[in-house]
């Protein structure tokens, strides 16, 4: 599967397209963002986030496991402080990529299409327990 790498000193986000995941016919659509990737999801961080038009959610860090977004609809601004300090930002549209936020990496998104943004979230497996931390971004 092809990887997309952002950020500096090796990138702090990677995405994934998610072509080979998604199946449509007659009836609807069926997406599997986690079945083509050995990505160590956590089962019980899996959950759906919400996002009305123009709001923000995150602004926070997991110091110890990657956390994974899988937009379902609708579209937003994803924003992270990159390791140098400087705010970088990837532009996410519903079902085209999976991104893997690597561990420590303070991020928050905005929905910024006309409508709701729903998303898949899912944080890789902490042997530690799941940690996250407040990190104002935006």
């Amino acid at each position: 599967m092809e990887t997309t790498v952002y950020g500096d000193k090796g990138g702090q986000i990677e995405s994934y397209p998610l072509s080979e995941c998604r199946h449509c016919d007659e009836r609807g659509w069926v997406l599997f963002p986690w079945g083509k990737k050995d990505c160590g999801i956590d089962i019980r961080t899996l959950h759906v986030v919400h996002i009305m038009n123009g709001a923000t959610r995150g602004n926070h860090s997991h110091p110890r496991a990657a956390e994974w977004l899988c937009p379902i609809e609708g579209e937003g601004l994803l924003r992270w402080r990159s390791l140098s300090g400087e705010l970088q930002e990837l532009h996410l549209e519903a079902q085209t990529r999976c991104v893997r936020i690597r561990p420590g990496v303070a991020h928050a998104l905005t929905n910024i299409g006309s409508g709701e943004l729903l998303l898949m979230v899912a944080r890789e497996k902490d042997p530690a327990g799941d940690l996250t931390v407040p990190d104002k971004i935006v």
